[in-house]
C-alpha cells in the first residue's frame, strides 16, 4: 500500500495566504501559521517530525465544518488530531492540523438506560470514564493513555487496553458517528442495510456506502483468507467488521452481547470503518459509543518469572481461570521505576528483582470470589486487593512507555515494532523469536504489554543518530514483520499504522486486501486530502524521523551542570512526546491545565527548545535558533518551575532545570524584570525591611505607596505585600546538658516575616532533645537559581557549604529545614550548581532532611504527643515536597513525611491532591502572571480549601500559604507551628 505522491498533491510549506483569510471571516477558534506552533504540531509521541503547513483550533462545529469545506475548495490536506500521544506518526503531517482537543469536548449525552453516550471528538476518555462512572458505567476500551487521550483519537487509532479480552476494540462499541467528508459534505455514520449491489454514487456518502457493499460482495474470501488470526488488529480498515467476520474473538467476550464482532441483523455498521481510519475515510463531529457496566469489584494477583518468554508460555493457562486482564511488567520497567520519585513510591508490592511478572485481574460482584481466585493461582507473589493497592500496579503499568525511554541517553527506545498482536497459544514462542532477532543486532529492548490479548509492546533501543541504529531499525522491522504474519498475528493491535507501519500493510494483507483498502479510501476521499499517507499510500517507514544521521544539535554551554541529566542536548531530548504532561490531575504542568494551550505543556516546551537548538543558523549570544529564541522564552516563562514533571514525568523530564539554564543565558543579552532581583535577592534585602520593619510595613500598606511600588517593581497590584518582622525566632540553650547537634537552615522568608514558625520548630527540636545550630547565612539558593541568578546561586551555595563544614567538619550532624524549595535545593540542586564538589555533597546527603522527616527518624514522637485527637487537617504540600522521591531507608519523605507527623501528633489528616497552588515561589506575585496564577488556585484548590469542612488548613510552603489566604481568606498555617502545639504541649 506504500507509493509514490499521487501527481495532484502538492508539497506546501505554509498555507496559502488567501486560504487564511477566508477561513478567518468564517472562523471563531484560531489558526496559526507561526514557526513556533508549526514547531508544536511537527511530533507526536512517534519517532517522527513533519511539520504541518499551519494549525487550526476549532471552537465551535461550525469552525470545524468552514475548515473542512474551504481545504476542500483549496484542496490542502487536513488532518484532525486530539491530543496528539500517537505513536507511529498518524498525528503529523504536511497538513493543517485541525486540534479538536481544546474545545471541542463536550459530553453531549449519556444515555444511562441505553447505555450510550455521545460526545465531541475531544473528550478526553477519563472525563468519559468520569460521568459514565456515576450511572455506574465505562467505556470498555481503557488505552494507557486515557488521561489525555481524546475519543477522536481513541476511535481514529481503534484503541483497546488492558481490558480487551473482555471488551474487545473501539471498534465493537462504536454505534454511530456524525462526520465531515473531504469535501465538506456532512453524513451520519451507522447501520445500513445489506443490499445487493452499490448504491449510485451522487454524493460522496452514497459513494462511500457503494465501496462498502462492494468490498463486502467482492472481497469476503479474500478478507477470510488474509486477515490476521488474532481478533486484535488496528492494521489497515476494519473491512473484515463490513462481513461481519473475525478468526477469533475476545477470550472473555460476552456473547450475551451477540457474536463477534458485534453485528445487527441484516445491516453492516459503516461508524465502524472508523476505527483505526487515522483520519483517513473522513472527520469525526461527534460519535456515539457503547457504555459496559463497571465491575463493582476487583483484585490483581502479581506472579513472578524467571523470564520474559516463560511469562508468556503461562498466559493461555492463565485464561481458563477466566481473569478479566494479564499485563507483563518486566524487570527493566519494575528498575526504571525505582528511579522516578512519583512510581518509586508506589513500588512496595514489587518484592525481590523478578525478571518478569504477570499482573492477573480479576473483576466481578463477589469481592470474596475474586480473592480466593487470584489466591488459587500457583506462584501467586501478591495479591492487590484495596483500590489504593491496585492503583499503584497500573499507575506503574501504565507509564511502561515513558519509564523505558526515562535513562538520559541518545539510544532511546523506538516504537516501530511495538504494537505486535500474536494468538496466545504462540506467544511465547514469538517472544524468543524476536529475542533472536535483536541478539542479533546487539539491541537491547523492552518488552511488555497486554499479554491476555497477544499485545506486546517491543521498543528496541536505537540510537538513531548512528548508522549502526539505522540499519538495525530498517533490518529488525521485516524481520518481526515476517514472523508476526507467520505466526498469524498483527503489526498494529491498538497504536495504528502510521509512519511506522504503513509500508508494511500489502505484506501482512496481500494484494487483493490492498486493492479493496484502496477503493474505500478513494471512495471517501478521492483528491487524497485526508491525512495522506496513512495507510494507503504511505512512505517508507524510515522516513521522516525526529532523530537520524543528518540531525544535529547546538544547545548552548549552561552555567548550570546538566550531567546528572546527561548534558544539556539529552536532557531537551528526553522528552518523547507520550503528552502525560496534558491530564488533568497531579501537578504536572498546572500552566497547560489552566490554559490547555500546547506550548505550555512539558511536552510543548520541550519541543520547542529541541527545535532551537537543531535549527541551522542564526544566533543570539550563545543561544542558537534565532526565530525561536522569543517562542521558547515565552513558554517557558509561564513553567512555574513547580518539578511537577520531575516527579510525574514516567521519562523524567526536568523542565524547571531546563528553564532556568535557559533564563540564565537569555538574560545575558536582554534586560530583567525588576522583580527579578528583588525576588532573587530577597535574602539581602529582608534584613533591611524587618530591621525598619514598622515604618517598612506601614508604608507598604498604605495604598499609594504600595501602588508606586508595585508599578516600579512590576508586582501585581492586588497582591497584598508581605508583613516583616524585627522579631528573630531563637533556639534554647542547654549549655550542661550534652545534647546531640543539629544543623538548622533559616530561609529568608519564614526568618523575617514568619519568624513564629521558626521558633515553633526550634521548640519541636528541643522537645526532641536537640542542641539546634542555627547557621549564619540564610539559604537562598532556590530563590537565586529560580531567577536564573546562577552565577550568584553557586557562590552562596560555597558559602553554605562552608558554614557547614565549619560548624560540623567530621560531617556527622543532621541538616534540617522547613522550606521545602530552599531545603531541596541543598538536597539536589547543589550538585548542578558545584559539581566539582559531588563528593562533599554526596557524604552529606544522607543526613539533609526536611524537619518533619527528620522527627520521624529521630524523635519519639509517640511518647511526646498528646493522646486526644486534635481535629481534622487538610494539607496541601508544596510541589517540591510532592516531587521528592522514596527515601532510602524505606521510611515516609516528601509530602508523606508530613502526613505522617501529623498523624502521629493526634491528627485527622487527608492530602489535598490539588495539584499546584499557583503561586509558585514568586510566580504569582509577578504582575504579568497574577491572573495565570489565580486561574491555577482556582482549578481545584481554592474549591477544595473553600469547602474543606476541616479545623486548619496547613502548608508546608510559605508562597503556598499566602496563596491559599489571599485566594480563599482562609488562613494556612505550617505544619510544624501545630506539631509544636501538640508536642511541646505534652
Amino acid at each position: 500500500m506504500a507509493g509514490a505522491r499521487r501527481p495532484h498533491e502538492r508539497s506546501l510549506t505554509t498555507l496559502p495566504p488567501d486560504f487564511v483569510a477566508e477561513l478567518k471571516k468564517h472562523f471563531t477558534g484560531e489558526i496559526r501559521v507561526d514557526l513556533a506552533s508549526r514547531v508544536l504540531y511537527s511530533t507526536d509521541a512517534s519517532m517522527y517530525q513533519i511539520e504541518p503547513t499551519g494549525v487550526a483550533v476549532p471552537r465551535t462545529q461550525d469552525d470545524l465544518h468552514a475548515a473542512l469545506e474551504l481545504a476542500a475548495r483549496y484542496k490542502l490536506p487536513v488532518l484532525p488530531r486530539g491530543a496528539g500521544t500517537s505513536l507511529a506518526g498518524q498525528a503529523i503531517g504536511p497538513a493543517l492540523i485541525l486540534d479538536c482537543s481544546r474545545w471541542l469536548d463536550r459530553i453531549v449525552e449519556i444515555d444511562a438506560e441505553a447505555r450510550t453516550a455521545t460526545v465531541e471528538p475531544g473528550v478526553v476518555l477519563a472525563a468519559l470514564n468520569a460521568r459514565a462512572a456515576q450511572y455506574g458505567l465505562k467505556f470498555g476500551p481503557d488505552p494507557a493513555s486515557a488521561d489525555r487521550a481524546t475519543m477522536g483519537g481513541v476511535i481514529g487509532n481503534n484503541a483497546t487496553g488492558a481490558h480487551s479480552i473482555q471488551y474487545g476494540t473501539t471498534a465493537d462499541h462504536i454505534l454511530s458517528s456524525d462526520v465531515i467528508f473531504a469535501d465538506g459534505s456532512l453524513a451520519a455514520l451507522g447501520d445500513v442495510p445489506i443490499q445487493a449491489g452499490p448504491e449510485p454514487a451522487e454524493t460522496r456518502y452514497t459513494s462511500f456506502v457503494g465501496a462498502a457493499h462492494e468490498i463486502r460482495e467482492q472481497y469476503e474470501q479474500a478478507i477470510k483468507d488474509h486477515y490476521p488470526a488474532t481478533w486484535r488488529n488496528a492494521a489497515g480498515y476494519r473491512l473484515n467488521y463490513l462481513l461481519p467476520w473475525s478468526a477469533s474473538e475476545p477470550s472473555q467476550w460476552d456473547d450475551a452481547r451477540g457474536g463477534y464482532p458485534p453485528a445487527s441483523a441484516g445491516s453492516i455498521n459503516l461508524a465502524t470503518l472508523l476505527a483505526g481510519s487515522e483520519g483517513t475515510l473522513a472527520v469525526i463531529r461527534r460519535a456515539t459509543v457503547n457504555l459496559v457496566k463497571k465491575p463493582k469489584h476487583t483484585v490483581l494477583a502479581v506472579l513472578a518469572y524467571p523470564d520474559i518468554a516463560q511469562a508468556c508460555d503461562d498466559v493461555p493457562r492463565l485464561l481458563t481461570y477466566g481473569p478479566s486482564a494479564i499485563e507483563l511488567i518486566p524487570r527493566m520497567l519494575i528498575q526504571l521505576a525505582r528511579g522516578i520519585p512519583a512510581y518509586a513510591a508506589q513500588m512496595g508490592w514489587v518484592l525481590g528483582d523478578p525478571a518478569a511478572l504477570l499482573v492477573v485481574e480479576f473483576s466481578g460482584e463477589q469481592a470474596d470470589d475474586l480473592t480466593r481466585k487470584a489466591h488459587a493461582l500457583d506462584g501467586v507473589l501478591s495479591v492487590a486487593e484495596s483500590a489504593q493497592e491496585q492503583a499503584r500496579v497500573w499507575n506503574v503499568r501504565r507509564v511502561g512507555l515513558g519509564l523505558l525511554d526515562s535513562r538520559p541517553q541518545s539510544a532511546r527506545p523506538v516504537a516501530f515494532i511495538e504494537d505486535c498482536a500474536i494468538p496466545v497459544q504462540h506467544l511465547g514462542e514469538f517472544v524468543r523469536e524476536v529475542e533472536k532477532i535483536l541478539a542479533a543486532h546487539g539491541v537491547e529492548s523492552g518488552i511488555y504489554a497486554h499479554a491476555s490479548a497477544g499485545c506486546l509492546h517491543i521498543r528496541p533501543i536505537l540510537d538513531l543518530k548512528t548508522q549502526h541504529g539505522m540499519d538495525a531499525l530498517r533490518t529488525i522491522a521485516p524481520a518481526v514483520v515476517a514472523l508476526t504474519v507467520k505466526f498469524g498475528g498483527a503489526m498494529s493491535s491498538e497504536h495504528g499504522d502510521g509512519l511506522a507501519r504503513g509500508e508494511w500493510l500489502e505484506q501482512m494483507y496481500g494484494p487483493e486486501i490492498a486493492d479493496a483498502t484502496r477503493k474505500l479510501k478513494a471512495a471517501a476521499d478521492p483528491e487524497n486530502l485526508l491525512n495522506p499517507g496513512k495507510i494507503v499510500d504511505a512512505p517508507a517507514m524510515d522516513a521522516n524521523l525526529r532523530y537520524g544521521l543528518k540531525y544535529q544539535s547546538r544547545a548552548w554551554q549552561p552555567d548550570l551542570s546538566l550531567e546528572g541529566n546527561g548534558g544539556l542536548t539529552l536532557a531537551i531530548e528526553q522528552c518523547n512526546g507520550q503528552g502525560v504532561c496534558r491530564k488533568t490531575d497531579g501537578v504536572m504542568c498546572p500552566s497547560y491545565q489552566a490554559t490547555r494551550e500546547e506550548m505550555h505543556s512539558t511536552r510543548g516546551r520541550a519541543n520547542l527548545l529541541r527545535a532551537m537548538i537543531a535549527a541551522p543558523g542564526g544566533a543570539d549570544g550563545a543561544l542558537p535558533g534565532g526565530a525561536l529564541i522569543e517562542p521558547v522564552a515565552q513558554a517557558l516563562d509561564l513553567c512555574l518551575g513547580c518539578k511537577g514533571c520531575k516527579a510525574e514525568c514516567p521519562s523524567g523530564v526536568d523542565m524547571a532545570k531546563l528553564k532556568y539554564a535557559f533564563e540564565a543565558e537569555y538574560y545575558k543579552t536582554r534586560r530583567r524584570p525588576a522583580h527579578d532581583y528583588l525576588f532573587g535577592y530577597f535574602h539581602l534585602v529582608a534584613p533591611w525591611m524587618a530591621a525598619v520593619s514598622p515604618i517598612a510595613n506601614a508604608g507598604l500598606q498604605n495604598p499609594a505607596i504600595r501602588n508606586i511600588t508595585a508599578r516600579a517593581l512590576g508586582i501585581a497590584g492586588d497582591r497584598p505585600f508581605p508583613k516583616f518582622s524585627r522579631r528573630a525566632a531563637r533556639p534554647r540553650r542547654h549549655p550542661r546538658m550534652e545534647r546531640a547537634g543539629v544543623i538548622f537552615l533559616s530561609d529568608a522568608f519564614t526568618h523575617f516575616v514568619e519568624p513564629e514558625i521558626e521558633q515553633a520548630a526550634f521548640d519541636v527540636l528541643d522537645s526532641a532533645g536537640y542542641d539546634v545550630r542555627v547557621l549564619p547565612t540564610i539559604v537562598a539558593a532556590a530563590a537565586l537559581v529560580s531567577k536564573g541568578f546562577i552565577a550568584s546561586a553557586r557562590k552562596h551555595a560555597t558559602r553554605v557549604l562552608s558554614e557547614i563544614d565549619r560548624i560540623d567538619p567530621a560531617g556527622a550532624m543532621p541538616i534540617v529545614g522547613i522550606e521545602p524549595p530552599e531545603l531541596y535545593a541543598v538536597k539536589h540542586d547543589y550538585f548542578d550548581l558545584l559539581p566539582a564538589r559531588s563528593y562533599d555533597l554526596a557524604a552529606r546527603l544522607d543526613k539533609v532532611w526536611l524537619l518533619e522527616e527528620f522527627l520521624l527518624r529521630s524523635a519519639d514522637i509517640g511518647r511526646m504527643r498528646v493522646a486526644t485527637n486534635l481535629g481534622k487537617v487538610k494539607f496541601q504540600p508544596h510541589c517540591h515536597q510532592r516531587a521528592e522521591g522514596a527515601a532510602a531507608d524505606g521510611l515516609p519523605s516528601g509530602a508523606a513525611a508530613t502526613v505522617a507527623l501529623l498523624s502521629a501528633c493526634g491528627y485527622e489528616v487527608e492530602q489535598i491532591e490539588a495539584g499546584c497552588c499557583g503561586m509558585a515561589g514568586t510566580f504569582g506575585y509577578e504582575r504579568e502572571h497574577y491572573e495565570l496564577s489565580q486561574r491555577i488556585g482556582e482549578l481545584k484548590l481554592f474549591p477544595n480549601v473553600r469547602d474543606s469542612g476541616a479545623d486548619a488548613i496547613v502548608s508546608t510552603g510559605a508562597a503556598c500559604r499566602l496563596q491559599i489566604e489571599q485566594g480563599t481568606g482562609v488562613r494556612a498555617e505550617h505544619p510544624i507551628a501545630l506539631a509544636a502545639r501538640a508536642i511541646v504541649a505534652a
